[in-house]
């Protein structure tokens, strides 16, 4: 992302809507996801991570990454 910025594009990244971003790992633990915002100055945000355990992203995981966005829009 330091290199090529933010917008990797599918399958790499996915917008999730209203700013925020998803990035998509694969490792031997599993399939990792992390997401993420775009703050002032071209700054990269990392909200939250976790090893997706199932087909579709929980809505608990897509709450909390909204929730800190929310927070860090605020300071």
């Amino acid at each position: 992302m330091a290199t090529f910025g933010p917008d990797l594009g599918m399958p790499h990244t996915r917008a999730r809507g209203k700013g925020l971003f998803e990035t998509r790992l694969k490792s031997k633990e599993g399939i990792g996801r992390v997401f993420f915002c775009i703050r002032p100055v071209g700054r990269i945000m990392m909200l939250h991570a976790f090893v997706k355990k199932s087909a579709r992203t929980p809505v608990k995981e897509l709450k909390v990454a909204r929730d800190r966005m929310r927070k860090g829009a605020k300071e």
